[in-house]
């Protein structure tokens, strides 16, 4: 098997390509809300994750058995950086590197789609504590992660 990371730096070369079962990732407009934080945004985007329930394929931790499928919501701001992030956040999902099968460390389910490190912000509200905004590192931190995966 060859390496797409660097032997003496470990920097990934070219995007990675993972284990992420199929599913659907779309995006909206809300017109009416700005996130805290990013008021002059004055628009937020919308992510919207899915998967359904399906078999493990060979490259997942148990194949032929059954995984529980999930959906998501994320936030973005609706400004230059934002979609950036959600550009990128494409190339993740297209890549397979957004989600895997595994444990929750929510609710201990095993076999089960979960997030694969790349942090969302999965609440409008409550600050990083609670997933959410203001966060004023958030972007730059999402972008990152992700640069760490091959995805720039």
């Amino acid at each position: 098997k060859i390496s797409r990371q660097c032997p003496v730096c470990t920097t990934v070369i070219g995007p990675l390509k993972g284990n992420q079962p199929m599913g659907t990732m779309t995006h909206t407009t809300d017109y009416l809300n700005a996130l805290p934080g990013y008021e002059s945004s004055r628009y937020t985007i919308e992510i919207h994750y899915y998967f359904p329930n399906g078999v493990q394929g060979q490259e997942h931790p148990n194949p032929g058995k059954r995984y529980t499928g999930t959906s998501r919501r994320a936030y973005l701001p609706d400004n230059v950086e934002g979609r950036e992030v959600l550009r990128l956040l494409r190339r993740a999902f297209d890549s397979r590197l957004v989600f895997t099968i595994g444990t929750s460390a929510t609710t201990g389910a095993t076999d089960t789609v979960v997030w694969n490190d790349i942090h969302h912000k999965t609440s409008k509200y409550g600050g990083p504590n609670s997933y959410g905004y203001p966060d004023p590192d958030y972007l730059r931190r999402v972008k990152e992660e992700l640069a760490a995966k091959g995805i720039k």
